[in-house]
């Protein structure tokens, strides 16, 4: 059988179109986060430091709903490759019911032991306080997460990330609308302060969950719509693989959420300007990484695609556009980042001293934005060759074994400037793009006679 022809110039517009809507829905969650943050930031001290205690624990618990979505975002785009929507329904139902059920038995557990939970974070009377009141109703967000992640990876995996954008565009909407509303009482309403931001955001989860599945179900264009059988028994075999996948990718995050706090504190010894800079240098790095966020979401779901297909050909197109294009974005990122560092940290400070190390943090990750972002994309790859931990281990050796040891010597041993503190961020960044380029050469991963392949279909 002749090998089918593809036109590069097709692919690269399949793949623009899949990384638009994610950069802008990326872009949109970063600006209503700001404002969020915004408002919450003009309470007490007391109020924001109770916010942001809870932020560390449901980050953790949107690390494993994230994972989750990859793995069902996987399966489902190997099934949608195959033309089989009854099995890609089946995914979606059988991860929502199991995944609801994971978040349930979690909002029990945290809220019986919230209270040593959070102690572990401060022992302010007052803070825990809030911080528990405030904890009761941002875990009940815990099963519409999932959904909402779920229900992402169902119109991913099909390759369609408009309607993600589109459900993340209302949700932000609802989440500061409410939140302007119930955290300051306006219009009629009491105010609510921190209580108040809490409810907002459960709201804006519930509405997100509720559109989703409306969405996906509408008689009209549902991408469900033609399939009328709703199939609750439990298939042990396919949630395996979806679980298989999606639990070493949450715990590649966890990894990351973890490092944050150690990262936080060896930082903060360098003083409270320093980690304002960090933290704003941060942000203006993310907004640069919004392009390359959307190819390593293409990369899991084209190339899983492919692989359904058993399109060998396709596959290879696939990875060689998607490293191409995220060099071409990285580079340009890169550049933008060195060349006006100083525009970037302007832009969400006034305060020299903060500009100025925040400069150094910003010209350091402009140099490694290529690494940086062709690991997502080699580790979307390989994600979806069948190489499920390979990502997960990689990005522990980075982490745990390069970037904090690296910094704990440097700060406390040998006392060294912050810079170097940045140096080991791109030393971790580089190690696991050149392990991840190897992995993907010697496991051949853009080929279809892998065998691993064949025990993933």
């Amino acid at each position: 059988m002749p090998e089918k022809i593809y036109d590069n110039k097709i692919i690269r517009k399949k793949i623009f179109l899949l990384i638009i809507p994610v950069m802008l829905e990326n872009i949109f969650q970063v600006s209503a986060g700001l404002i969020s943050a915004a408002m919450i930031g003009r309470l007490t001290p007391t109020l924001i430091s109770s916010q942001g205690i809870c932020t560390r624990i449901t980050g953790v618990l949107w690390c494993l709903f994230k994972g989750i979505g990859v793995g069902a975002t996987v399966i489902i785009a190997k099934t949608y490759g195959k033309s089989d929507m009854t099995k890609c329904k089946k995914t979606f139902e059988q991860t929502v019911i199991t995944g609801v059920l994971i978040a349930v038995a979690l909002i029990i557990i945290i809220l019986f032991n919230s209270s040593k939970i959070l102690s572990f974070f401060t022992t302010n009377t007052e803070t825990l306080f809030h911080s528990s009141e405030y904890l009761k109703i941002v875990i009940l967000t815990a099963p519409f997460l999932l959904i909402m992640s779920v229900v992402t990876a169902a119109f991913q995996g099909c390759g369609n990330t408009k309607t993600p954008m589109y459900i993340a565009i209302v949700v932000n909407i609802i989440n500061v609308m409410l939140g302007y509303v119930l955290i300051y009482g306006k219009f009629g309403f009491p105010r609510l302060s921190l209580i108040g931001a809490a409810l907002a955001l459960l709201i804006a989860q519930i509405s997100g969950a509720l559109l989703g599945f409306y969405l996906l179900y509408n008689k009209t264009h549902g991408l469900f719509s033609i399939i009328d059988k709703f199939d609750l028994k439990l298939n042990f075999n396919l949630m395996k693989k979806v679980y298989s996948i999606g639990i070493p990718a949450a715990f590649e995050s966890m990894f990351w959420q973890l490092s944050a706090i150690v990262m936080s504190k060896i930082i903060l010894s360098y003083g409270e300007v320093t980690f304002s800079a960090y933290q704003l240098g941060l942000q203006a790095e993310l907004l640069s990484e919004m392009p390359a966020i959307g190819v390593g979401v293409a990369a899991t779901s084209l190339t899983a695609n492919a692989i359904g297909k058993r399109d060998g050909a396709l596959l290879q197109i696939y990875t060689k556009q998607l490293i191409t294009t995220s060099t071409i974005i990285s580079l340009f990122s890169s550049l933008l980042i060195i060349i006006f560092p100083s525009l970037f940290m302007s832009f969400f400070t006034n305060n020299a001293e903060i500009q100025g190390i925040g400069i150094k943090y910003l010209i350091v990750m402009g140099f490694i934005q290529i690494p940086q972002n062709l690991t997502k994309v080699l580790s979307g790859t390989i994600r979806s060759a069948g190489y499920k931990n390979i990502p997960m281990i990689i990005s522990f050796l980075g982490i745990w074994v390069i970037r904090v040891p690296l910094a704990l010597v440097f700060a406390y041993v040998i006392k060294l400037d912050i810079v170097f503190i940045w140096l080991c961020m791109a030393i971790d960044q580089i190690f696991k793009c050149i392990i991840s380029a190897t992995v993907f050469k010697m496991k051949k991963v853009n080929y279809i006679s892998t065998p691993n392949y064949n025990s993933q279909n």
